[in-house]
């Protein structure tokens, strides 16, 4: 596919990038900045706000993402690799699968969802520091952009926790890519237990991703319906039979609601360029992963096939044959009952030709 595959994640990059710096400095474009960069002196720009201090420093922070991929993803892939070497080598053996090499733009648009979810979930824990340090107190945005508040917030904490989540998933793309994996010894396959083979990156990141997919909608829903409305409802400071207020309350209902909907996706734009840099980097950081996989006594194997049984009675093995054989039963009422009714029918059209033959006896011996 060569470059065609980064055009899908390039468009959602750019895309996510124009929208999130659109929403960011309408909210901002009347605050004064914090007075960190000096925009007069450097770039000559004369008046600025919070927007384009807010802006800079996200820019700043995707190469500081990249420095944190190159130190950190192959280090943490090789502890996850000896912790689960530790933690599994009683009934588990560590393997390389040989997998293909194709990963395409549907691919890495994929593999940023959960990080996203994982940043969405815990930006809760930013959200009031952030609305302390930007936002002061008294302030209070306008109403034809109130509803977007809230989301900016969200998102601004969400993008402030995406390094710590990227620094938990960074490893688990290097350990995929490399194709390490766990599967069931031998002996521990003539048990009866279905062969688990998985991942060791796929391990971590389920675990992961559960709990993402889990804390999402709570801290979507604390976050832009449980705070804004729910509670100004209950309080008395909203009032539904003013139909200006009603208006507003619903509008920004459904605002929440298709942020809710929308903010993975703006923080998957961001994640994006280091999927990128990942691909770059692939080939080196595999090579590290299976040397070391090498040194805890890794092989390369090839992918399991599985195959349909279409002739039970061919296997031979008595042991193979159990399940085979519960599986025919499961699968017989279904035969038994229909011969069954088979039967039935045929007993009762005899039963209902048996009273005509008789007549028709009667009616002989009288004419005789």
């Amino acid at each position: 596919m060569g470059a065609r595959r980064f055009a899908a994640p390039g468009a959602l990059f750019l895309l996510g990038f124009f929208v999130a710096f659109q929403l960011i400095l309408m909210i901002t474009e009347s605050m004064s900045p914090i007075g960190w960069f000096d925009w007069d002196a450097t770039l000559a720009l004369g008046p600025t706000s919070l927007g384009l201090d807010i802006i800079f420093i996200i820019l700043v922070a995707i190469p500081i993402l990249f420095l944190e991929y190159y130190i950190f993803a192959v280090p943490i892939a090789v502890l996850i690799l000896l912790v689960t070497k530790v933690i599994k080598s009683k009934r588990y053996e560590l393997n390389i699968m040989n997998i293909s090499s194709h990963f395409g733009g549907t691919q890495m648009v994929r593999r940023a969802a959960i990080p996203a979810l994982f940043s969405v979930a815990f930006a809760g824990m930013f959200r009031d520091p952030l609305r302390d340090f930007f936002f002061t107190p008294p302030f209070v945005p306008a109403p034809e952009i109130a509803a977007f508040y809230p989301i900016v917030l969200s998102l601004m904490s969400a993008l402030l926790f995406m390094p710590i989540a990227l620094l938990l998933f960074m490893p688990t793309w290097v350990l995929n890519d490399a194709g390490v994996v766990t599967h069931l010894k031998s002996d521990n396959l003539e048990l009866r237990q279905p062969p688990d083979t998985q991942g060791v990156g796929r391990w971590i990141s389920n675990m992961l991703g559960g709990y993402a997919i889990l804390a999402f909608p709570i801290t979507m829903f604390l976050a832009h319906f449980y705070e804004p409305l729910i509670v100004p409802l209950f309080e008395g400071t909203i009032d539904l039979a003013v139909p200006a207020q009603a208006n507003a309350f619903v509008f920004e209902a459904v605002v929440g609601f298709l942020w809710t909907l929308g903010l993975p996706f703006f923080v998957m734009a961001f994640i994006i360029p280091v999927i990128i840099f990942n691909e770059g980097m692939q080939s080196r950081s595999t090579i590290r992963i299976l040397r070391l996989a090498k040194r805890l006594g890794a092989k390369i194997v090839r992918k399991e096939r599985i195959q349909e049984i279409k002739r039970p009675t061919t296997i031979q093995s008595t042991e193979d044959r159990a399940h085979v054989e519960l599986w025919a039963k499961a699968t017989m009422p279904a035969t038994v009952t229909s011969s069954k009714k088979l039967k039935t029918s045929k007993d009762k059209s005899k039963e209902k030709t048996k009273p005509k033959q008789n007549i028709k006896k009667k009616s002989n011996k009288k004419k005789k």
